[in-house]
């Protein structure tokens, strides 16, 4: 074998690596991924960034700020897919970048109606509900009960028909008394955050004041009969919508599902004495998924349902044994993200996309600055500022750094600050505003899209936040 000669220039050829590297690593950077930090709570608790508090004395002590990682190849290939967590330019201050999740696409008319996303093509047709895929919901599920640091074992938030709970939690049923959430389950601000931080976290923005009754819940639960088991009857009132599972035991065990559309569902399903049963019961979107499984049996049902949209005013889980012989383990609880309309100004929950734009909103839409609040403020000059005839920025008032609000007033209001949709900062004499208005801007055009968030990571300290986001 020839024995490799040396270079004779070792300095050039340093160089020439190190400046190859970093036109990978910009080539990477522009073309393909990227990192970004997040820095608000608009998407939690899928992408964390907020401050964190002590929880004693409600003082800041500490934060947590996810990076993601985006992926900016797949567009290249397809189109943005709705649900889609997407990082993108803010169109009225296009040098910032945001992180929404993509409810609306081109061309549909989109309506969010009691913490759902409705679409339609067109006037000529009705409004339909938009389902987010299973995998995708089942990360999306924020869990209610039992709240972070409580004895889940003590069975707080039920009616337990002055039963005890074992030293496991175990809760015997007593024939025909049932066993009841006195909880309403509501859309509540710490919903689905880690348990480490759960205390942690400040309440802020609409969540402060929203309680707001939700429909689309999970429940998952673990059954154990006996010897004397007769029927086993779980119903969950998801809101307006009823869903009712019977187990029968006996000679001929069955499992009869009453869905919310009213129909009837039946099977076959074995179950022994002293074998737990676990039922996972879920009704979101307007889609039911039911499973039923002991050992060496299981009973499965997913099913779309063609209901109307109606407010929650109550929901209510419950679970009646009409001859005793079955326990039940301490109960779960999630609720899935309810979508709030225009938190400004109290606006109409109904916009047309038009063709090329797509429709933002946050994971935490009780803190998000998205597509529902989007306003743009328009100034016509006359004379001229800095020889411009108009100006064109974002309206955003009241937000958590005063100094980004825009426009912002002199003390005297004779001088306003505007900073236009580049990021440029004018002084404009109130003298010179010949027209100022304010238009509603909601829509995110195809070429301000960056990419799709795919991985999140962060340090290990105060929470593990590590996985793909979905």
């Amino acid at each position: 074998m020839a024995k490799k000669e040396k270079s004779k220039h070792p300095f050039r050829d340093s160089i020439e690596v190190v400046i190859f590297a970093i036109v990978m690593a910009l080539g990477l950077k522009v073309f393909a991924v990227e990192a970004y930090q997040i820095p608000t709570g608009s998407m939690m608790p899928t992408l964390m960034g907020t401050q964190l508090i002590d929880p004693d004395r409600q003082i800041p002590n500490g934060s947590v700020h996810d990076r993601v990682l985006v992926d900016k190849i797949s567009w290249w290939l397809r189109d943005p897919k709705r649900w889609e967590v997407v990082v993108f330019r803010y169109p009225l201050l296009a040098h910032q970048n945001y992180v929404k999740r993509m409810v609306g696409m081109p061309s549909e008319d989109l309506a969010i109606l009691n913490g759902d996303i409705w679409t339609r093509k067109d006037a000529s047709e009705n409004y339909t509900i938009e389902r987010k895929p299973e995998d995708l919901q089942n990360t999306l599920w924020k869990s209610c009960w039992p709240i972070p640091g409580s004895d889940a074992k003590r069975w707080m938030g039920w009616e337990t028909a002055n039963q005890t709970p074992g030293k496991d939690g175990l809760l015997k049923l007593q024939g025909r008394r049932s066993i009841q959430s006195t909880k309403i389950f509501h859309d509540d601000y710490r919903n689905g955050f880690p348990d480490s931080i759960f205390w942690r976290i400040p309440v802020t923005g609409a969540g402060v004041r929203s309680r707001n009754v939700v429909s689309d819940l999970k429940l998952e639960t673990t059954f154990v009969p006996d010897d004397s088991a007769g029927p086993l009857e779980i119903r969950m009132d998801a809101g307006p919508f009823p869903i009712r599972l019977r187990l029968e035991p006996g000679q001929s065990p069955s499992i009869t599902l009453h869905s919310p559309d009213g129909e009837v569902h039946t099977g076959d399903f074995q179950h022994e004495a002293g074998k737990g049963v676990e039922v996972s019961i879920a009704f979101w979107d307007h889609r039911i998924s039911v499973l039923v499984q002991s050992e060496g049996s299981n009973w499965a049902l997913t099913k779309n349902l063609r209901l109307d949209a109606q407010q929650a005013t109550m929901n209510r889980i419950r679970f009646t044994a009409q001859n005793g012989g079955w326990s039940a383990f301490p109960p779960k609880v999630f609720r899935d993200i309810h979508y709030l309309p225009p938190l400004r100004g109290g606006g109409a929950p109904y916009f047309t996309i038009p063709e090329g734009q797509y429709f933002m909103m946050g994971d935490n839409t009780q803190n998000s600055h998205d597509s529902r609040d989007w306003e743009a403020r328009e100034l016509e000059l006359d004379p001229p500022v800095d020889g411009r005839l108009a100006l064109r920025g974002d309206n955003f008032q009241s937000g958590t750094d005063p100094n980004f609000d825009n426009p912002r007033w002199d003390m005297g209001r004779k001088v306003m600050t505007f900073r236009d949709s580049t990021g440029e900062q004018f002084s404009v004499p109130r003298e010179s505003i010949a027209n100022d208005q304010r238009i509603h801007s909601p829509f995110v055009p195809r070429d301000h899209l960056m990419g799709r968030a795919l991985a999140v990571f962060m340090p290990l300290w105060p929470t593990l936040r590590f996985g793909f986001v979905r």
